[in-house]
């Protein structure tokens, strides 16, 4: 009975609905129903129990479904975001990207539409590099050509102390010139929807006018760096695309992957700088990757993939770094969070201008000065409150 004394009123939802949001969300009943609200849900399945509303919003939420595609009669046509998923591992059916990278990836298509029709309206011109090289080009001169609309030198790394800081540079240079990136390791600001690294690494978006760059910081920094330039690669050659970059390589079978990965690789280590500065490494250090990371500001793990492109080491000698690597940045993070949850979680603030990007927050923020976009409409993009949204825009505009 409800407080007024009343029947609580129950939804007559279809189980072939409940079904399909389980499977689209990859959760089982079993999973959901030890949850406040859904211990029923066996019974809904069943059919011999009906749910009521505060339950069926209970299920909606724990499924990422919208509450009104529950009370149809059939599930609805979803349309899932066209770019093709790159996987490494070969599989013998077309990789199905998961709900969070499907969301993930529909979220930054709408802040591109907003973004293209906006700088079309203003005026702005296209950018002439998006899709400026193709794939038969010679990964060393795409690269050259990536460094020089960058403003970055073949040695820029130099500069920096350590990789932490060239990745910094790369990023603020990307975003100068007017590609939007965003760094995330969830969908929007949903700490209960991580995005799984093993799944995806980034995508982007190419577009003439707005090109977009998803890194997915869920992946070990040590890998963002090679990510980022993988993801340029795909801008200058011009095509849109998710990925996963395993042990920083790629499906042999998709030469676009192969291609990006040797422009990303020149990018970064310039393959006739490391073979005359190899066996200098080899004789000054016992860990050859470290001298490369220090002498080329890349991580220890990029610096042993370009040993391995450039036939330095074998496969296996690789492999075993790698396993090795990742499994000492797993223990890292786990401590890192050890030491966040005893002293507080980074500022909401900071971290979601990270992952929404200061280059759409500026577009943004001057798109609301000129009356261009409403303060609700803004709100909705970025996925904040007017609260947060003020607080944000004021701090990324008090260091334009």
């Amino acid at each position: 009975m409800t407080p007024s004394g009343q029947h609580a009123v129950r939804f007559d939802v279809k189980e072939s609905l409940l079904r399909w949001a389980l499977e689209r969300s990859n959760k089982t009943p079993d999973e959901l129903s030890n949850k406040q609200n859904l211990r029923k849900l066996n019974d809904w399945l069943a059919g011999t129990r009906k749910p009521t509303r505060p339950q069926l919003e209970a299920f909606a939420k724990a499924t990422y479904t919208p509450f009104g595609y529950l009370l149809l009669s059939k599930p609805p046509r979803e349309q899932p975001s066209t770019i093709p998923h790159f996987r490494t591992m070969k599989s013998s059916k077309p990789p199905k990207r998961s709900i969070d990278l499907d969301d993930a990836i529909k979220i930054i298509e709408q802040r591109q539409q907003w973004v293209r029709d906006y700088l079309l309206e203003i005026g702005a011109d296209p950018l002439e590099f998006v899709r400026s090289c193709n794939i038969h080009d010679s990964p060393i001169k795409v690269a050259n050509k990536i460094r020089e609309k960058l403003d970055l030198t073949q040695d820029w790394t130099a500069a920096h102390t350590n990789w932490e800081s060239a990745l910094k540079h790369l990023e603020n240079k990307i975003e100068e010139m007017r590609i939007f990136l965003s760094i995330s390791s969830m969908v929007q600001h949903n700490t209960h929807r991580l995005l799984n690294p093993r799944e995806f690494r980034g995508f982007v978006l190419v577009d003439n006018y707005a090109p977009f760059v998803f890194i997915n910081s869920a992946d070990i920094g040590g890998a963002q760096m090679f990510t980022l330039a993988h993801e340029l690669a795909h801008v200058w050659v011009g095509e849109s695309a998710s990925f996963d970059l395993r042990r920083l390589t790629s499906n042999p079978d998709y030469k676009l992957e192969i291609v990006c990965n040797k422009i990303a690789a020149e990018f970064l280590v310039p393959t006739i700088q490391l073979r005359r500065h190899w066996d200098r490494f080899v004789e000054l250090s016992e860990d050859p990757y470290r001298a490369i990371s220090g002498h080329f500001r890349v991580s220890r793990i990029v610096a042993a993939r370009r040993a391995l492109d450039t036939k330095c080491i074998s496969q296996a000698k690789f492999d075993e770094f790698y396993d090795n690597y990742i499994q000492q940045a797993q223990k890292k993070r786990l401590e890192l969070k050890e030491q966040q949850d005893g002293q507080g979680r980074p500022l909401f603030h900071a971290a979601a201008t990270r992952r929404i990007g200061k280059r759409f927050i500026q577009t943004l923020s001057t798109a609301v000065g000129e009356r261009k976009i409403l303060y609700r409409e803004a709100y909705s993009l970025t996925g904040l409150s007017s609260e947060s949204f003020d607080k944000i825009v004021s701090k990324v505009e008090s260091v334009r």
